[in-house]
């Protein structure tokens, strides 16, 4: 049979390895949790990005569409911008 030394020296060991290992667990949970939050956070951000990115690329489009259909207009077909000699201004009545 173990002593009463031996017997208080095993249960203090015990309540102090007990201590020590909810401690490690407290700091492991506040670690998760603050590590989920950030990628919350990073897949928020990765979304507006994202959003962000499309809206440009379709702004893009647009003015690639638009250089495109000036080129063709002016190559193919002869089309140019007046110039204001040439520019005809009409004023609309308010009747």
């Amino acid at each position: 049979m173990l002593s009463v030394r031996n017997k208080i020296i095993l249960i203090s060991f015990l309540i102090a390895s007990s201590f020590f290992s909810t401690f490690k667990l407290l700091l492991q949970t506040y670690d998760h949790r603050s590590t989920f939050a950030n990628l919350e956070n990073m897949k928020l951000e990765k979304e507006e990005l994202s959003f962000q990115s499309n809206i440009l690329l379709e702004e893009v489009k647009y003015f690639k569409n638009q250089i495109s259909l000036r080129k063709f207009a002016s190559e193919n077909l002869g089309m140019t911008i007046p110039n204001n000699k040439e520019s005809t201004f009409l004023i609309r009545s308010s009747n």
